[in-house]
């Protein structure tokens, strides 16, 4: 015969197991699915971030159409353009970020969804990163000169600087390394995670010539943001290397490979051959001996 104690545990636990599988179910995040879902929420937000742009540049060029075009002209719109940017962007990332860090936490995450420590600002990680990031974008050049390249336009001004310098990378890392990466790391080891994410931060930069730029810089950022447990060194070096870009883009050198700087030749092969030893030695030296796969 039963007894009593028995009968009521029988009769608990049909409530407890929901309980328990719905638990269960939460951790589990994050699935395939929660990974698309945080790519939809991306891409939807750059759709909605492009027609704002685009409209906002009909507006400046409506304005300036009664007069004749000029170099000046053609500046102070491009100024104008940088202006808007920098009022509509943050407001994009601001609302991006909101929503997928409220569905991490829907789906179940736990946990703070950003490493950040005083580590990030070390001057000789951030001096090696950088390093690192120039060769491994030394190595694979010759590949990315064989992919197709779209024609890119820049604004001009202190704001358009201030969006291309600050507010990219600062939104980029905090996406990519932040609720990507720490995403994937619930789940999966930390070399996958990195890799995973790189990838995913080469296919949103959509021009084939620039995706496997991206790949390699999102290998050496998510690599740092590991070894730090911070965010601060890797916006501090994507930071570098947008405004180095946005530099060569300004002085119309965006066009020339590194063959074309050096004039090719001898010391062309020789930049190109340290760069694939350092690039082999920061990756052997963060990845093999400080165990982080």
């Amino acid at each position: 015969m039963e007894s009593e104690n028995d009968i009521l545990r029988s009769a608990e636990t049909p409530q407890v197991q929901p309980q328990i599988e719905l638990l269960t179910k939460k951790s589990s995040f994050p699935t395939l699915l929660d990974i698309v879902m945080l790519l939809i929420i991306l891409v939807v937000s750059q759709a909605a971030l492009v027609w704002a742009t685009g409209y906002a540049d009909v507006i400046v060029e409506q304005t300036n159409s009664q007069t004749l075009f000029d170099v000046e002209q053609h500046v102070n719109e491009q100024t104008m353009q940088g202006k808007l940017r920098a009022l509509i962007y943050p407001i994009y990332a601001l609302i991006t970020l909101c929503l997928s860090v409220l569905y991490m936490y829907l789906r179940g995450f736990r946990g703070k969804p950003l490493r950040y420590s005083a580590k990030g600002f070390n001057p000789n990680i951030i001096l090696i990163g950088l390093l690192w990031l120039v060769a491994m974008q030394v190595v694979v050049e010759p590949v990315s000169l064989l992919l197709p390249e779209a024609e890119q336009s820049v604004d001009r001004g202190f704001w358009s600087i201030i969006v291309s310098v600050v507010f990219v990378p600062v939104f980029e890392e905090l996406f990519f390394r932040g609720v990507i990466l720490e995403s994937l790391l619930k789940r999966h080891r930390r070399l996958f995670s990195v890799i995973v994410s790189s990838l995913i931060f080469a296919f949103m930069h959509i021009q084939p010539a620039v995706m496997l730029t991206a790949f390699v810089s999102g290998l050496v950022f998510g690599t740092i943001y590991l070894h730090t447990n911070s965010v601060f060194s890797t916006i501090i070096l994507h930071s570098i290397n947008n405004a180095i870009a946005y530099a060569l883009m300004t002085l119309n050198l965006d066009g020339f490979s590194y063959y074309d700087i050096l004039g090719g030749g001898t010391l062309y092969f020789v930049v190109y051959g340290v760069s694939l030893v350092l690039a082999g030695i920061f990756t052997y030296e963060t990845w093999r001996k400080r165990n982080l796969s």
